[in-house]
């Protein structure tokens, strides 16, 4: 008799797993994930971040935490035009303990590792990326380009900044590359292949088949191919967009709860149960008012001591 896996994990990063103040993984986190994957729960990271920051800063403290070679856990990078499954790093890390795990980066001017695949439909053209970092150039003080993305363009807040401070350069920032998509052409709204989208930490330049839906149908068929899908899904993430990975996996027939760590907008009537840290809370994972990474950790040790069993429920 096959045994399927409880349940399987679809992540947005920034938020849930790592703090959208220091970018850091919490340590709980870690440990969470490695004892998860160790119970053969697969795990998609699906995220608007680069591969080399899942690399860099989630995949190299996972490895050095523990986390087993066998580990079905994937990255669906950029809002799904980057992927690698993290098999990939198990004979990169031989003879190479520590934090930094021996990984390879993959930014741009580096030699990418093949099995970081990019899909080049939605890279965007060379000569509008030059433009946004010319237009960057006046923001220095507020936000970075970050050249580690290889098919999308980011302008990201810079570290330690006052949020308000951040708000009003992005609103200026915004407008021009608002109108630097319309006037080449390249603008979704001009009939161009390109958008712009605005996080709470980033102003984002990508293609317009982008999304988390598009990252969930990728990371889902890493999952099937590697080994048997889970009985049930929890996606989770800290912004509205993120629902639609639960809507891709609703749709696509199988059993889904979303679990919300920032819903300040409300929560959305769906077709499938959503969860907040008070919900994780009012069971005794976390507590009350527990917003983004706090709330990430409690879900991922609630999933540990249900043994993610289909019928627990919240």
């Amino acid at each position: 008799m096959r045994s399927l896996p409880p349940l399987g994990l679809l992540l947005d990063v920034d938020g849930p797993i790592a703090s959208p103040e220091t970018r850091r993984v919490p340590e709980g986190i870690l440990t969470a994930l490695v004892d998860l994957a160790g119970r053969g729960a697969p795990v998609v990271f699906n995220t608007g971040r680069s591969a080399d920051f899942i690399l860099q800063q989630l995949a190299a403290p996972l490895l050095a935490a523990g986390l087993p070679a066998d580990a079905r856990f994937h990255a669906v990078c950029e809002k799904g035009a980057v992927q690698f499954s993290f098999a990939e790093l198990t004979p990169l890390i031989t003879g190479h303990p520590g934090h930094d795990a021996g990984l390879p980066r993959a930014t741009r001017g580096t030699s990418v590792p093949d099995w970081v695949q990019v899909d080049s439909d939605m890279r965007i053209p060379a000569d509008l990326e030059s433009s946004l970092v010319r237009l960057l150039d006046d923001y220095a003080d507020s936000m970075f380009y970050d050249d580690t993305k290889l098919a999308m363009f980011s302008a990201e807040m810079t570290v330690g900044l006052e949020l308000e401070r951040y708000r009003e350069a992005q609103a200026h920032f915004e407008a021009e590359v608002t109108g630097l998509l319309a006037s080449s052409g390249t603008g979704a709204e001009a009939g161009g292949a390109f958008q712009l989208d605005s996080t709470i930490i980033s102003s984002d330049v990508e293609h317009v088949s982008s999304g988390k839906d598009l990252g969930a149908a990728r990371g889902w068929e890493r999952v099937a191919a590697d080994g048997e899908l889970p009985v049930q899904w929890f996606t989770c993430g800290d912004s509205r967009t993120d629902y639609a990975m639960a809507d891709w996996l609703h749709a696509h027939g199988d059993r889904v709860t979303h679990v919300d760590v920032r819903h300040e907008d409300g929560v959305p009537e769906t077709p499938y149960p959503v969860l907040t840290g008070e919900d994780l809370a009012a069971k005794g994972f976390g507590a009350h008012g527990s917003r983004h990474e706090e709330a990430g950790q409690a879900l991922l040790e609630w999933a540990l001591n249900t043994n993610g069993s289909p019928n627990a429920t919240l």
